[in-house]
């Protein structure tokens, strides 16, 4: 069932991981970005663009209150005149309300400064405290799929399989998959026309989903598949996109993973290497080593 080392005939897909990138569409004639969209877009940022968006956001703060206590000498009691790096450092220390005792509002004007200052921190310090706990709770699903999609030959049919396997080590219960297809066609009335069809599966469902899972497509006559060539797909502008979505057993709650395979990532005529084999306790085990490796049919 299972193979050592990586025979003869093994060869390393090409990692190049094709995902389908809303970001990369160009959208024309769209209404603009509104406010309320601000909370759905900070969610979606990178970390090092949300911690840099935080920075930004903490230095442009206190310098508009820096600003505020620098244009009116005499603001700060202790401050040096002049001084916008005092006014800065005391900007910060009322942003945070641990005031050294060193430097204190002087004025009528400057504890109104203060008492602004104080109750934007605390609003500020709410809301970037629900952000980062969004984002940390914001359930993920650590799937891998295979590089590469693969038509080979099984049980005398020709079928459509890609791999996909659980990196974490839990279970993804009543996980479900959706196989789909888009190509371009052209009309009778002579128009291109992107096409999506529903790829019918072999399993669409699985109870538990622990390591790994092969999903398959049989190309028959029923197959919006059947009889293409790599040509054919190239030409069609093929794009396969998979979809898996179950409920995490530890977090309780729904995850999602998805991949995107375009013609050049849809190879012919091979099949995936064997990933899964028993050990002498009995156990089984997955070589995610072994992963993406694919064989010619020819070498069975």
């Amino acid at each position: 069932m299972a193979e050592g080392n990586a025979s003869k005939g093994v060869k390393k897909s090409k990692r190049v991981n094709p995902r389908l990138d809303i970001g990369s569409v160009t959208r024309i004639g769209e209404r603009r970005w509104h406010w309320s969209d601000a909370y759905h877009t900070i969610l979606t940022l990178t970390w090092p663009r949300f911690f840099a968006l935080i920075f930004g956001i903490y230095l442009l703060v206190n310098l508009i209150f820096a600003s505020a206590y620098y244009i009116v000498p005499g603001t700060i009691i202790s401050a040096r005149p002049g001084s916008f790096v005092d006014a800065f450092f005391f900007s910060i220390e009322t942003l945070a309300t641990v005031g050294y005792g060193v430097m204190s509002p002087a004025t009528v004007y400057g504890h109104i400064i203060a008492s602004t200052e104080i109750l934007l921190g605390m609003l500020v310090t709410a809301i970037l405290t629900g952000l980062l706990f969004a984002r940390f709770s914001r359930p993920t699903a650590r799937v891998l799929f295979s590089d590469i999609a693969v038509i080979t030959t099984f049980n005398g049919n020709r079928t459509l399989m890609i791999r996909a396997g659980n990196e974490r080590n839990n279970l993804i219960l009543e996980a479900s998959v959706r196989f789909t297809l888009v190509r371009k066609e052209r009309t009778k009335e002579g128009e291109t026309f992107y096409r999506v069809y529903d790829l019918k599966l072999d399993r669409e469902r699985s109870s538990a989903f622990a390591m790994s899972w092969t999903i398959m497509h049989k190309i028959d006559e029923t197959s919006p598949l059947f009889g293409k060539s790599p040509a054919d797909l190239e030409i069609e502008e093929a794009l396969l996109h998979v979809a898996i979505s179950g409920q995490d057993e530890t977090l309780n709650d729904t995850v999602h993973a998805r991949q995107t395979y375009d013609p050049e990532n849809i190879i012919f005529d091979s099949h995936f290497a064997d990933i899964l084999f028993e050990r002498e306790s009995g156990k089984w085990s997955v070589d995610f080593t072994k992963f993406h490796d694919v064989k010619p049919d020819v070498l069975r």
